[in-house]
C-alpha cells in the first residue's frame, strides 16, 4: 500500500519541499480512492519546513534516525484516511499527526491519532507485534510535554508542538528492542482490513465497493456481491422471476453484501432497473441511514457542494426502506407497479408468518407471499434476494426459512438459487432448511454455494467465535473449552461484578473505537444491579446517537449508562460488548441443558413452548456475536433476600460459562 512519499531521513533532508510537494501532488492525483480537495496542496505546504526543521532537530539528537523511513500521506482506506507521516525504525513505528495552525489539544484528534495506530496493529501484517507510537503534533501548542510509560503495543498518544516532537521520538525509541523492522519491507506489507458495518457503507455508498475490503479471506464476500450481481444481471437478460438465497453464519457480511448489490445496481445501466435495500430491523435501518447521510453531508462539505441534510435523508429513505413500510405502500395501492425489479430483504429468515399477515396488513398471507405477489405485478423480470442469518429468530411468528418454501410451493413462476446449506438447513443456518419436507415438485431448485458467506469478519480477531457461541448455546461446553484455547486474541472474560465490566470495557475501548452494554429484553431483574434503562426500538433518535456519537457523549453506546437489548443491536455491532446476563435464560449447577423463564409479577415462570424457547435462546446468540474485538461476560451474584434473584441460580450460569472458557478477570 504505497504512501505519496518515500524515503529515508536523510533523503527527505535533502530533497526540495518543491520535488516533496510535486510526489504528493502526483500520487494524490492519480489514487482514486480519496477526492482531491482545494486545501491540501496548501496544507502540504505549510508542513513540509515543519517536518524537515523537526527532522533535522532529530538527528542531530539520534544520528541512526537519518537512515528511518519516511512515509508522508500513508493510506488507511478502512477509514478512509491518510497518516500525515510514518517514521518506521528498525525497533518500532512513529504514527504521526499534524494539526497546522492548533493551539490545544483536543480529545477528538487525539482519539483520531490512535485509531491510525490501532488500525495498523490489527489490520497491517508487518505492524501485528511492531510497537507503535501516535504522536498528535498541534503546530502551536504551548502545552508541557510529558512521555506516559505503558507496557502495550499501541502506546498512550503523545501530544507535542512541533518543537516538541524530536524530543518525544528520541525519548521513546527502544534501542533495547529487536531490529527486526524494514521501513521498505514494512510500507510493501499486505494491509487488509475488515471495516464495521458502518464504516463499510459509508465507504460503499462513497463510491467504493467490497473490493476494497481487502483481507484475503474476505474474498468470500467479494465474491458472494459479484455472483449475486450476475444473477440479476442473467435474470433480466432471460426475463424470469427468482428469488436468490444468500446465507451467512453471523459477522460474515450479509448486510454489506446487500448493501454493495444496491449500490453497484445503482451505477449500472438504468434499463436494469433500481435494486432497494429492505429490512424489518428498524435500528439497523436507523442507523445505516443516518451514518450515510452524514456521511455525504461530510463529503459535500468539504467539495463546498451546498446540499442539506434533510434532503440527502430523503433521498437514502427511498434507497433503504424497512419492509413494514415498503409493504404498507404497494398494498395500499394494489394496481401500482413496484418501482424497482429487485429488492434486497435483509434477515430474511426473519419473515413472519400468515397469523402475522393478517394482524398486521388484513392479509391472510406469510410476508414471503406478499413480497412475491407485489413483485409478481411486474411483468418483465424481478428478483428477491434474501439475505439469510443464523439462528437471528427473536419474535413471535418468526418460524423460519421455511416460509419462504411454502410461498414457493404456491407460486411455480418463481424458482429459486440458493446454496445447498439453506436447503437441508445445515451449518449457517441454525437448522431452519427452505424445504423441511423435501422440494415440491413443482419448485425450480439451482444449487450455487457462491452465494454462502461462511467466513465471519466480525470477529477479525479470530473466525472461531461463532463456533465457541454455538458450542456455549447448543450445552458442548467441553468442545466450547477446547475452542477458546485458539482465542486469545479475542478475550472472552467474566466477571460478578458490573463496575468492573464496566472499567475493562472503557479500559480496552481506545482510538475511536465503541464499548456498550447488552442486556436481553427478558431480563427485568438486571434493574437490581443498576441497568433500568435500556435502548428502545422506538426511540429512533436515540438508536443513531448510541452507536454513531463518540466517546465523550453520554448518548453514546460508550458512556456503558443504557443497555442496548436484542431489537437495538440485532444486525448492528460494537468492538467490544458488555453482555449483561439475566434471569430469562439460566442453569440448574449439575444439570444439562439451559432453562428458559418468564417473568410473572414477582417469580419466574419456565417457558415450556418450543418456539418460545427458541427466541430465548437466539437473543443470546444475537448478543454473543455482536463484538469485534472482544466481550465481558457479566453475571451477577444475586441477592438471597430477593427470590428473583436467587445466588444459586447466577452461580450455575458463572460456572458453566467457566466451564466453557470464559476467563476470569
Amino acid at each position: 500500500m504505497p504512501s505519496y512519499y518515500r524515503s529515508t531521513v536523510r533523503e527527505f533532508l535533502e530533497d526540495s519541499e518543491d520535488a516533496v510537494l510535486g510526489s504528493l501532488s502526483n500520487q494524490h492525483a492519480n489514487d482514486g480512492y480519496y477526492q482531491l480537495l482545494g486545501t491540501q496542496s496548501k496544507s502540504w505546504a505549510a508542513s513540509l519546513p515543519l517536518l524537515k526543521n523537526a527532522l533535522t532537530v532529530l538527528v542531530t539528537q539520534l544520528p541512526q534516525a537519518a537512515d528511518w523511513g519516511v512515509l508522508l500521506e500513508y493510506p488507511l482506506y478502512r477509514l478512509r484516511k491518510r497518516i500525515d507521516m510514518v517514521l518506521v525504525a528498525p525497533t518500532q513505528v512513529y504514527v504521526i499527526e499534524l494539526k497546522i495552525g492548533k493551539d490545544t489539544i483536543d480529545a477528538a484528534d487525539r482519539q483520531q491519532v490512535e485509531e491510525y495506530a490501532l488500525d495498523l496493529r490489527d489490520f497491517h501484517k508487518a505492524s501485528h507485534s511492531a510497537l507503535l507510537i501516535p504522536i498528535l503534533c498541534c503546530t502551536e501548542y504551548s502545552g508541557v510535554y510529558y512521555r506516559e510509560e505503558s507496557e502495550d503495543q499501541v502506546q498512550p498518544v503523545h501530544s507535542v508542538s512541533t518543537e516538541q516532537l524530536p524530543r518525544a521520538v528520541a525519548e521513546a525509541y527502544r534501542p533495547d528492542l529487536p531490529n527486526c523492522l524494514d521501513w521498505q519491507a514494512w510500507e510493501a506489507s499486505p494491509y487488509e482490513p475488515v471495516p464495521t458495518i458502518i464504516e463499510a457503507a459509508t465507504t460503499i455508498f462513497a463510491g467504493h465497493g467490497v473490493r476494497e475490503i481487502s483481507r484475503a479471506d474476505a474474498d468470500n464476500l467479494k465474491s458472494c456481491s459479484q455472483e449475486a450481481l450476475r444473477l440479476l444481471a442473467e435474470t433480466e437478460r432471460e426475463q424470469k422471476k427468482r428469488i436468490l438465497i444468500v446465507t451467512g453464519v453471523p459477522g460474515s457480511g450479509k448486510t454489506l453484501a446487500g448493501l454493495n448489490i444496491v449500490h453497484e445496481s445503482k451505477s449500472n445501466d438504468a434499463n436494469r432497473g433500481r435494486v432497494v435495500y429492505l429490512s424489518g430491523n428498524t435500528p439497523l435501518v436507523l442507523v445505516i441511514r443516518e451514518a450515510l447521510a452524514q456521511d455525504e453531508k461530510r463529503r459535500a462539505d468539504r467539495s463546498e457542494r451546498s446540499v442539506l441534510l434533510k434532503d440527502i435523508r430523503a433521498k437514502l429513505r427511498a434507497r433503504i426502506q424497512h419492509i413494514n413500510d415498503y409493504l404498507k405502500h404497494y398494498y395500499a395501492k394494489e394496481t401500482e407497479l413496484p418501482h424497482e425489479n429487485a429488492i434486497v430483504f435483509d434477515e430474511a429468515q426473519r419473515a413472519w408468518d400468515r397469523k402475522h399477515g393478517k394482524d398486521k396488513f388484513n392479509r391472510d398471507a406469510s410476508e414471503p407471499e406478499l413480497l412475491m405477489r407485489i413483485m409478481s405485478r411486474r411483468s418483465d423480470w424481478a428478483v428477491i434476494v434474501c439475505l439469510v442469518g443464523a439462528g437471528q429468530e427473536i419474535n413471535a411468528g418468526e418460524p423460519g426459512m421455511c416460509q419462504w418454501g411454502q410461498a414457493l410451493a404456491k407460486d411455480s413462476s418463481w424458482e429459486v438459487v440458493t446454496p445447498r446449506n439453506a436447503l437441508l438447513g445445515e451449518e449457517g443456518t441454525a437448522g431452519t432448511a427452505l424445504f423441511p419436507d423435501g422440494i415440491p415438485p413443482s419448485t425450480r431448485v439451482h444449487v450455487n454455494d457462491k452465494l454462502r458467506l461462511s467466513v465471519p469478519l466480525r470477529s477479525y480477531r479470530s473466525e472461531l467465535v461463532s463456533k465457541w457461541v454455538d458450542a456455549v448455546l447448543e450445552d458442548r461446553p467441553e468442545e466450547a473449552h477446547d475452542i477458546s484455547k485458539d482465542l486469545r486474541r479475542y478475550p472472552i472474560s467474566l466477571t460478578r461484578s458490573i463496575e468492573a465490566c464496566r472499567e475493562v470495557l472503557s479500559r480496552e475501548t481506545r482510538g475511536t473505537r465503541r464499548c456498550g452494554l447488552l442486556a436481553s429484553a427478558g431480563a427485568a431483574r438486571l434493574v437490581a444491579e443498576g441497568l433500568g434503562a435500556s435502548l428502545n426500538v422506538q426511540d429512533k433518535h436515540k438508536i443513531a446517537h448510541w452507536y454513531l456519537k463518540p466517546r465523550g457523549d453520554y448518548r453514546s453506546s460508550n458512556s456503558l449508562e443504557v443497555t442496548a437489548n436484542e431489537y437495538t443491536c440485532q444486525g448492528l455491532e460494537i468492538d467490544y460488548a458488555g453482555i449483561c446476563w439475566g434471569g430469562d435464560m439460566t442453569r440448574v449447577d449439575g444439570e444439562p441443558g439451559w432453562c428458559f423463564r418468564r417473568l410473572r409479577k414477582t417469580s419466574w415462570q419456565n417457558v415450556r413452548n418450543p418456539d418460545m424457547r427458541r427466541y430465548i435462546l437466539n437473543k443470546y446468540r444475537v448478543f454473543l456475536t455482536r463484538a469485534r474485538e472482544g466481550m465481558v461476560l457479566f453475571i451477577p451474584r444475586g441477592d438471597p433476600a430477593d427470590s428473583t434473584r436467587v445466588p444459586g441460580t447466577y452461580d450455575a450460569i458463572a460456572s458453566y460459562l467457566s466451564r466453557c472458557g470464559a476467563l476470569p478477570l
